[in-house]
């Protein structure tokens, strides 16, 4: 039988969208005579792909009325000196909120650092308040790449009611919140790992998949064999291949079957950073909420 064309999700399209939108209540909140919400970047050490990282927040940051504030540590920092910088910023109330960019030196724990955040600072929503509010259906600012899944799906006019959705990968700021977000829009939610794998039990679990989600870091692991025909395909890995960037996700080979997908670049990555964004500004409106 023949298939018809899978539908490719124009992430950036998504993104600018809500770019837009957060721009625009940007405006309105300030009223031209506020400081605008302001996001301060710690980097420790400097690579190519979290340069490229940082450069993208920076200018979308501008682009949407953000003052983007980098704090720049030498690689040889050590965790007393990233708490110290921390609290500086945990105490300066023109600073809305604060992103820990990722690599960190060799031995410094990205978990532990996040933790010294004020929770109400904590821009990428992975503070183990934060992820405790999603448990509780109350989360306002939530982990970016689940939050970019979730806006993808609801982009594309997916029900998840009752549907069957699996998810490979369970770390715990992408496919732990993740399953959590799906099950609170009550889908019915598998979460597989590397258990599931040894076992020899995965291709069974994603292809019973309405909604597949692949999070996982190998870089075209999914073939169209694993997965159901009509699904969604949410591809939320980052692959460095060739001096190409490639997802978990045989793109060519699984659209044979998927009803929806997304590609690797341009689908599930540049929503994450305008996730980034609204999360600053929702903090930005809580905290002068607060404030008031």
């Amino acid at each position: 039988m023949e298939h018809d064309a899978p539908r490719i999700v124009d992430g950036k399209k998504i993104a600018r969208m809500m770019s837009d939108s957060v721009r625009d209540r940007i405006k309105q909140a300030g009223g031209g005579t506020e400081t605008p919400p302001k996001l301060a970047s710690i980097s420790c050490g400097r690579s190519e792909g979290s340069d490229i990282y940082v450069n993208m927040q920076s200018r979308i940051a501008r682009e949407v009325g953000i003052d983007f504030f980098p704090v720049e540590l030498p690689e040889t920092a050590g965790e007393d000196e990233v708490f110290s910088t921390i609290d500086r910023l945990n105490a300066d109330d023109s600073v809305t909120a604060v992103i820990v960019q990722k690599p960190l030196p060799v031995g410094m724990d990205h978990d532990k650092i996040v933790s010294r955040l004020r929770p109400e600072k904590d821009a990428e929503g992975i503070h183990p308040y934060n992820l405790g509010k999603i448990l509780r259906m109350e989360a306002r600012i939530v982990p970016c790449t689940p939050g970019a899944v979730m806006k993808v799906l609801t982009s594309e006019e997916v029900d998840l009611y009752g549907k069957e959705v699996v998810i490979i990968g369970h770390s715990a700021i992408v496919g732990k919140p993740l399953s959590l977000m799906m099950m609170n829009a009550m889908a019915t939610t598998t979460v597989c790992h590397i258990g599931t794998h040894e076992k020899g039990w995965l291709e069974e679990h994603a292809r019973r998949a309405d909604i597949l989600v692949v999070a996982v870091g190998k870089p075209a692991m999914v073939k169209r064999g694993w997965v159901k025909p009509g699904a969604v395909v949410i591809d939320v890995g980052i692959n460095r291949v060739d001096n190409m960037i490639v997802g978990d996700v045989d793109f060519a080979d699984v659209s044979e079957k998927a009803s929806i997908i997304t590609p690797v670049p341009g689908g599930v990555g540049p929503v994450t950073v305008a996730i980034l964004m609204r999360n600053v500004y929702r903090a930005y409106r809580e905290q002068k909420s607060l404030a008031g």
